[in-house]
């Protein structure tokens, strides 16, 4: 779509009105004479609009004089009309002109590499990956091979399921779906013991099939033996079997932290700096001051690309950088509210480490630990969790 319009801007192509009773005619002579009718809009039957190259325009007039019809130009856009109006201003018409062919010739380089992503997988590594196949700005299109490159990442990445790239005008588009890793799955038939999946404190032990080589309250290791894949029978002595039971372990989670009665907090002013640079590359044109003015401020960058219509990139970025300016103010805590305080960051990093709201109530117990100080408080915070830890492992 994009070379498409390019080649119209750069030939020249004129918006005309076609009127009269010979209408149809006029289309089945165009067509004869192999006249593109772009953007054809028929109005009734004796009135169209429609598109043409300028080149096409003298035997549109004569076509128009042999059907009887009335041609009328509505608008004429493109690089010729463009230098024509400018012709004693010859310079500026290059430049037009430069500009355009530039434009044109970055459409066949990758300028922006668009990621989508339905999981966790990291976007700078799947950057990196594509990129080590030659997918990356300032690439050739004609030079990617998208087939093999997706066929070489599903090889080499376990944790990606699927993977899609799609060139469209200046952008290339990485979609990529993440692996589900679902756990070994052991035949009944086949022969296995039970190990610890973490570190625990037996708590409950319900065995089907196996030998139970614990005990509860016994504390184990992640990957100690639990239940032991055999069996002894009265008659059948002793045979190996498929493991099959249920073990319960205690695990502790626990973080200690310390703060002080007084804390200094920042408070936003209100105050705010811009500043903006075009960055071409490597080159970079500053509008403003590169050091703010504020003595204690925040700094957040961001970077958009100039893109015309959906897909067309061009290798120039707009930085914009704010300067936030904040003050240090002093705020002082009761026992009560820093003990709440310290206690709610504690809960926010444990869950964020290990996922504490995933347990039930009634295997989830908490308690903490508090030592006032002079200066401040610290807390322990500790959960104690049952959760069943029984792995299942196959026997070689």
């Amino acid at each position: 779509m994009i070379i498409k319009y390019l080649f119209f801007f750069l030939y020249g192509y004129i918006y005309i009105s076609i009127e009269g009773f010979f209408i149809e005619r006029f289309i089945n002579q165009c067509k004869v004479k192999k006249i593109i009718l772009n953007n054809l809009n028929i109005d009734n039957n004796n009135y169209i609009k429609a598109k043409i190259l300028q080149s096409d325009f003298r035997e549109i007039k004569h076509i128009a004089r042999n059907t009887k019809c009335k041609v009328k130009i509505i608008k004429k856009v493109g690089v010729p009309f463009i230098i024509n109006k400018y012709r004693k201003r010859k310079i500026f018409a290059i430049a037009i002109l430069v500009i355009a062919i530039f434009i044109f010739g970055m459409t066949s380089f990758i300028w922006n590499v668009e990621i989508i992503s339905d999981g966790n997988v990291n976007r700078q590594e799947i950057l990196d990956l594509v990129s080590h196949y030659g997918i990356s700005e300032g690439k050739l299109k004609n030079g990617i091979d998208i087939e093999k490159t997706i066929n070489s990442i599903r090889l080499n990445r376990e944790d990606i399921a699927w993977i899609g790239i799609e060139i469209k005008g200046t952008n290339a588009i990485v979609s990529v779906k993440e692996a589900v890793q679902s756990p070994e799955i052991i035949d009944k038939n086949e022969i296995c013991n039970i190990v610890a999946s973490k570190d625990a404190v037996i708590t409950k032990i319900v065995v089907n099939s196996g030998t139970a080589r614990v005990s509860i309250g016994d504390e184990v290791k992640k990957g100690d033996l639990l239940v032991e894949g055999v069996m002894e029978g009265k008659y059948t002595g002793i045979r190996d079997v498929h493991a099959e039971a249920k073990i319960y372990g205690k695990i502790l989670y626990e973080k200690t932290k310390k703060e002080k009665y007084i804390q200094y907090e920042k408070c936003k002013t209100g105050n705010v700096e811009d500043k903006n640079e075009i960055c071409i590359n490597n080159f970079k044109i500053n509008f403003g001051k590169r050091v703010s003015k504020f003595e204690n401020y925040d700094t957040i960058s961001s970077n958009k690309k100039i893109c015309f219509f959906t897909n067309f990139y061009l290798p120039v970025f707009i930085k914009n950088t704010k300067f936030i300016e904040f003050e240090n103010k002093e705020k002082y805590y009761t026992e009560e509210e820093l003990v709440e305080k310290i206690k709610q960051e504690l809960k926010e990093e444990l869950e964020e480490e290990h996922h504490i709201l995933q347990y039930d109530e009634n295997d989830k117990f908490e308690n903490q630990e508090i030592i006032s100080e002079e200066d401040g408080i610290t807390v322990k915070l500790i959960y104690e969790v049952q959760e069943e830890i029984g792995l299942k492992e196959k026997i070689d």
